[in-house]
């Protein structure tokens, strides 16, 4: 009966039938957009955390005595560079490039048994693009503000080759142009001092290069969605570093979040006033067919929840094809505009406007269906009176 139902709908009153659809799909595009300006607003009025941005682990494998024969990390609690590699790889590509990067701290190969000079630490700061890895300008100008300071930072295409060169701490008295020797084993040129670590790019490092610490910049505040999903990335290694916890970019302000989702209620509910006053005008000049129902033996409550039923056929596909609409089409080209529109989107959030946009529209459905269907009797709606 229901398909029937919808079918004569949609046969009968086809441009109402239309005009349900397209209020249906806008109001929930209005909804989710409208959470996202909010969202956007509140961050580019307040000073979010800057951790909230960071997703960072270090390495578990370090000794609480590190006199104990000579060693200070456990062997078999390392993290190598070969491994991190492979857990890079697992990034989704749309977290890499310009404007996001990495901070890679690392020891020497052979650190698990003795670190004997500063030349046996090391860090390399990059990011990826189009598979290859560059310099970040950022941490270069930032090294650059230290007393004593001078110097060039990496090309692109020295750092995307992996040309043996170094950028000192800023206190080395070693002169530019001149070679030191990292690793025991590998000589690089003096490019720059301004850092605290020597800086080598990230492919010059040996695969056996141990793991202290690394950390992924990114352009804005990431949600605990996006955290879940980097540090699934590292999954493989997660049982011999330590993760960071999450810190979200709203940090205490909780009520950040249900000012949204009242707005979000406000929306759905003034969406639903729209939808009742269209399906209003429908449920008035559908009153024969409902006559025929209740004289097929259709009762008053299955006349109801039918109408209701009717209208989540609608109202459930419109949603997912709107919040789809949204997401892969309309989130990019807005957030041009709106730069932190995007980050207060998740998988979950979407679930949470689907409740309210379909909880509000059924209740209004349903009171106005109960109203509709008990206010008239079958022998009026069979002779026309209504």
């Amino acid at each position: 009966m229901l398909f029937r139902s919808l079918r004569s709908f949609l046969q009968s009153h086809t441009p109402f039938f239309l005009m349900m659809i397209l209020c249906i799909m806008i109001s929930s595009l209005l909804m989710l957009f409208g959470y996202g300006l909010y969202q956007d607003y509140m961050l580019e009025q307040k000073s979010f955390d800057k951790s909230s941005k960071r997703f960072s682990m270090n390495n578990i494998a370090l000794s609480d005595d590190y006199e104990r024969d000579g060693f200070f990390l456990d062997p078999e609690l390392v993290v190598t560079k070969a491994e991190l590699d492979a857990c890079i790889a697992k990034i989704p590509e749309h977290y890499l490039g310009d404007n996001s990067y990495f901070i890679f701290y690392a020891f020497a190969p052979y650190a698990t048994y003795r670190l004997s000079s500063l030349y046996d630490l090391c860090c390399s700061f990059f990011h990826i693009k189009d598979g290859k890895y560059l310099p970040v300008e950022e941490i270069f100008n930032n090294g650059m503000e230290h007393p004593g300071a001078e110097g060039r930072m990496f090309t692109d295409e020295e750092y995307s080759t992996n040309a043996h060169l170094v950028i000192l701490g800023d206190g080395d008295p070693t002169p530019l142009g001149a070679q030191v020797t990292l690793f025991e084993d590998q000589k690089y040129t003096v490019i720059a001092r301004g850092g605290i670590r020597p800086e080598v790019p990230y492919g010059c490092l040996p695969p056996d290069t141990i793991l202290d610490d690394i950390s992924y910049e990114a352009e804005k505040p990431l949600s605990y969605e996006q955290y879940t999903e980097l540090k699934n990335a590292f999954s493989s290694i997660e049982d011999r570093v330590s993760f960071f916890r999450y810190i979200p970019f709203y940090d205490e302000d909780y009520w950040m979040y249900n000012s949204a989702m009242l707005a979000s209620l406000l929306i759905a509910v003034v969406a639903a006033f729209n939808l009742v006053v269209l399906y209003h005008y429908v449920l008035v000049r559908r009153q024969k067919s409902l006559a025929i129902f209740q004289l097929c033996g259709c009762t008053k409550g299955r006349a109801i929840r039918l109408y209701v039923a009717e209208s989540l056929m609608l109202t459930v596909p419109c949603y997912c094809l709107s919040a789809v609409l949204y997401h892969f089409v309309l989130l990019k080209p807005f957030t041009r505009i709106f730069p932190y529109i995007d980050t207060a989107y998740s998988w979950r959030l979407y679930a949470t406007g689907f409740g309210i946009f379909v909880t509000v529209c059924t209740i209004a459905i349903w009171i106005l269906s109960a109203r509709i269907v008990s206010k008239h009797s079958i022998v009026e709606r069979k002779g026309g009176v209504v």
